[in-house]
């Protein structure tokens, strides 16, 4: 199982490459803070994609999601590092590192609850899917919080506080709405705004990787007491 946790992590890492080559991030033009923040978004999303399974019981699954959690955000800022031609702020990149590790616990713990109920690559997809869509909220919901925010004064503020995005990005150092990618792409940067406080971030993730692990606790030792036969498919 550790060589087959191994190659999982540096497929991950070799995906994760690719995505921040492609975005252009670590381009010689291109700030540490936003090779920082790339390298810990493309871990992000793609690590659930390799989960590596749960354990053969509730405990050792819950020590898994740690690990592996461990283990991405780790490879995150050794992407981070190798990949940029400018040098890295260890305390900022540990800090990145940290953020992004209180994330994947939860994310993990989501995705060994719902394999489960579904095979894991259908576990994986869906969490990825749900950190894509929350994370580019700035995006998708600029426009109807310009709207709102008239009525509703937070509304803008509320958009970017609720996108995971922006919670790497106050770890890595990163003022994410005035990257030249994402100033093109979201309205929200040219309007007036403030960011969540960091703290508010690590303690609202932090509660979320407990409540999460508590719910794949309960969901996993309630499958192992009441183990249901799955139809083989033709």
């Amino acid at each position: 199982m550790r060589r087959g946790m191994l190659l999982r992590w540096a497929l991950l890492l070799a995906s994760a490459a690719l995505m921040v080559l492609a975005c252009g991030a670590a381009g010689s033009e291109e700030q540490p803070s936003a090779l920082r923040l790339a390298a810990a978004a493309a871990v992000g999303v793609l690590a659930p994609l390799y989960w590596p399974g749960n354990g053969a019981s509730p405990t050792r699954t819950l020590w898994r999601v740690a690990l592996w959690s461990l283990a991405a955000a780790a490879g995150a800022a050794l992407l981070a590092r190798l990949l940029g031609r400018m040098p890295q702020p260890t305390a900022t990149l540990l800090a990145t590192a940290a953020m992004l590790l209180l994330m994947l616990l939860p994310a993990h713990a989501a995705v060994a609850a719902l394999e489960g109920r579904c095979t894991r690559p259908a576990a994986g997809s869906a969490v990825t899917g749900v950190l894509l869509l929350a994370g580019l909220l700035p995006l998708a919901a600029g426009p109807a919080a310009e709207l709102l925010a008239g009525a509703h004064p937070g509304a803008i503020d509320a958009v970017i506080a609720a996108s995971p995005l922006t919670h790497l990005a106050l770890a890595a150092d990163n003022d994410l709405l005035r990257n030249e990618w994402f100033y093109r792409g979201s309205n929200l940067a040219t309007l007036q705004f403030s960011y969540p406080e960091l703290s508010a971030a690590v303690t609202a993730w932090a509660l979320a990787g407990v409540a999460l692990a508590a719910l794949a606790l309960s969901v996993l030792r309630r499958a192992a007491s009441h183990p249901v036969t799955k139809e083989s498919r033709p």
